[in-house]
């Protein structure tokens, strides 16, 4: 198995994590529909869902970055000004 296998299956588990997240959250709204009092603020469930699969995705891209040892553009400036600074000396 190679390290792109293992890519693919770490961003298939987490797509399916994500998948079960919104039928888990979708099941408790569908579950309070009729309830007396209950307001069901679907923006609010798309925005939390939204909000985990962002964080959930920068979590993994990092994590294939940091496997793969490509540098971050933070990394690569911070590398260009200790150039600089040496080649003023």
């Amino acid at each position: 198995m190679t390290s792109n296998d293992d890519t693919v299956r770490s961003f298939l588990s987490m797509g399916a994590q994500i998948a079960e997240e919104v039928r888990r959250r979708l099941d408790e709204a569908a579950a309070k529909v009729g309830q007396p009092q209950t307001d069901i603020d679907v923006d609010q469930i798309a925005e939390a869902v939204l909000l985990q699969v962002k964080e959930q995705i920068a979590t993994e891209v990092e994590r294939v970055i940091t496997m793969l040892g490509v540098a971050r553009e933070d990394e690569l400036a911070s590398l260009r000004n200790r150039i600089e600074n040496l080649e003023r000396k």
